[in-house]
């Protein structure tokens, strides 16, 4: 019995390796970045509604890890814009038992732009972060884990198939097409509905992308909220920006140019964070951080 417990684990090991071998450059979900007002606020915030863990990033800023990525923050002086008028809506984690958790969370003082809601076979509700940063909890993942980052754009198509071809995040079974032919035509949600056209998890972090929300009437999932009629850019709001991370940035960064990618800053260290970095612009003026990184669990980040 141990030599085929050994066995079994000397085939798990070569497996893990090949995979690795397979795909030494392949991109993770790294982090989203906030404007905070008071960074031990929103770590103790996300530590104690959503679980996740204050650390000391490379060992000099806070941060909180949060299942296999991280949440990072600049502190400003003045509240961050908190508008939903860029291309990134919400960021989600999942619920087990909406209206109880609707009914803790109220009597521990969370605020909410959505109360807890009931939709199809789920339930969803948008609670606040500390600086205003819509969130979301959402029944349908039946875990209390980060889940998702939900974005706005105005062609959904478009935006997840930029997310593949720039930044190899592979596209969900539905959008890939097959082999020979031309990539099927992917659900196209209208500015009135809810639809949304989705990539693939990113580690444990999906990707959605619901059409900008402009027509008449609004989708009920948008609330209150008036029109989106036209997109800022990320920078400087509360989600600031999201990043992904490879192995190595220097081949990322010159396939990203060469394809016309627009360069917000080149690669360059981040002294507060001890990693290389550059940013790029997304579709509909989304910010998005490219980082130098081992994959989680292997990075030694804390180091």
């Amino acid at each position: 019995m141990k030599r085929i417990a050994l066995a079994v684990a000397a085939v798990a090991l070569w497996a893990t390796a090949a995979a690795l071998t397979a795909e030494p450059n392949a991109v993770h979900f790294h982090h989203f970045h906030l404007n905070v007002t008071n960074p031990q606020k929103s770590m103790e915030f996300y530590r104690s509604v959503f679980g996740a863990v204050p650390v000391k990033f490379g060992g000099r800023a806070d941060a909180v890890f949060t299942e296999r990525s991280f949440i990072l923050f600049s502190q400003v002086a003045a509240p961050a814009r908190a508008s939903l008028d860029t291309g990134i809506w919400h960021l989600g984690w999942g619920g087990v038992d909406g209206p109880n958790e609707f009914k803790n969370l109220t009597a521990r003082g969370v605020e909410f732009q959505t109360p807890v809601t009931p939709y199809a076979n789920f339930h969803y509700m948008y609670p606040y972060g500390p600086d205003k940063e819509v969130l979301e909890i959402r029944t349908g993942y039946q875990n209390h884990l980060y889940g998702h980052v939900h974005l706005i754009a105005a062609d959904p198509v478009a935006t997840v198939r930029w997310y593949s071809d720039n930044l190899g995040i592979t596209l969900r079974a539905a959008a890939r097409g097959t082999p020979g032919g031309a990539p099927p035509a992917i659900a196209q949600p209208s500015a009135t509905s809810a639809g949304s056209s989705a990539l693939s998890n990113v580690d444990n972090v999906q990707i959605i992308v619901f059409r900008q929300p402009n027509g008449d009437p609004l989708p009920s999932l948008w609330g209150t909220n008036p029109p989106l009629k036209t997109f800022d850019s990320t920078r400087g709001h509360v989600v600031d920006h999201i990043a992904f991370s490879y192995t190595s940035i220097k081949p990322v960064f010159d396939r990203l140019k060469k394809a016309g990618v627009s360069i917000l800053e080149p690669i360059a260290l981040r002294p507060d964070y001890g990693f290389k970095s550059f940013f790029v612009q997304g579709p509909d003026k989304v910010v998005i951080e490219i980082v130098e990184a081992k994959p989680i669990p292997d990075a030694s980040w804390g180091q």
